[in-house]
């Protein structure tokens, strides 16, 4: 009894805290053996100065090295899915889902299309930026199947997306050196927004994620190989750029989630049926004392 008040107090602090977690991937070529290969590392990120720390590599299936293009978690689940590179050698052009402790990534399905990058609406809606054709793609979560909205345009620069707390969605549709759109999640057109100015490169952007406070980040690449990459800010309204700091080279993806989900839902696991009740209950009972107290307090003053 003690070892699950231990758990549900726990869990009741994670749970008042939420703190948020920055991730990034990198997608790196390299030869080996006469041949091409893929390599590709999950990293947390530092937001204030972009310092990054290497998690774990992703493989697929705990084997085969896959690349990342794209990141994002499910707002509701808190599931991460990823899209993988045209170049990886297993399974290109597929969605995955990642697991951020370990790096370890599970095939979904093909998406049938390349993707520069992917992002959630609030109501778990997932969407995928399609460089090709240069249109929105809606991404089924159960077959990967990918639905093209809006009439195709000609192919333009690997694009970043990224949609807000309200389910506006804006793209990099033409780079660096383009402006910030937004598209209709539902029709899939483009209005176009503010020219970006003083992005540190002129080539791509990569990715794209909004902070919990609703500030918008990108990947600005100067395209190289190696890829040197920074990490940006971007205002919405303006297009003005401010660079953070510098990513590692070919970093090409952005997500942030809340740790404590992770944490709750990986102790949740572990419980019996039993035990997981009388956890709840636990918890039910500290949150009705703390409201006790706020309110005996609220009178006080009252």
């Amino acid at each position: 009894m003690y070892s699950l008040l231990l758990a549900a107090a726990a869990l009741f602090a994670c749970a008042s805290s939420f703190a948020q977690t920055l991730y990034t991937t990198s997608l790196r070529t390299f030869a080996s053996g006469g041949q091409d290969k893929i390599v590709g590392n999950l990293y947390t990120v530092n937001l204030s100065d972009a310092t990054a720390r290497l998690v774990a590599p992703i493989l697929l299936k705990g084997e085969t090295g896959v690349g990342i293009t794209g990141l994002a978690a499910h707002p509701v689940t808190g599931v991460f899915y990823a899209i993988t590179s045209p170049l990886s050698p297993v399974n290109p052009r597929s969605l995955v889902t990642l697991d951020v402790n370990t790096g370890a990534a599970d095939l979904v399905g093909p998406l049938g299309t390349a993707g520069s990058d992917i992002a959630f609406d609030p109501k778990g809606n997932l969407y995928m930026w399609l460089p090709g054709t240069s249109q929105l793609g809606a991404v089924d979560l159960q077959t990967a199947h990918v639905e093209p909205l809006g009439p195709p345009g000609p192919a333009g620069n690997t694009g970043g997306i990224a949609i807000d707390e309200k389910g506006v969605a804006y793209v990099t549709p033409n780079g660096a050196a383009g402006t910030l759109d937004r598209v209709d999640t539902a029709t899939g057109m483009l209005t176009k927004g503010p020219p970006l100015t003083g992005m540190p490169f002129p080539s791509g952007v990569a990715a794209m994620a909004f902070t919990p406070s609703g500030l918008l980040l990108a990947l600005n690449t100067n395209g190289g190989s190696p890829a040197s990459v920074r990490l940006v800010t971007i205002n919405t309204k303006t297009g003005q750029v401010n660079s953070i700091g510098t990513l590692p080279d070919d970093s090409d993806s952005l997500a942030f989630a809340s740790t404590s989900a992770h944490d709750i839902r990986a102790a949740l696991a572990t419980m019996s049926g039993r035990n997981l009740a009388l956890v709840s209950l636990v918890i039910g009972l500290a949150i009705a004392v703390v409201a006790m107290l706020v309110v005996g307090a609220f009178k006080k003053k009252s």
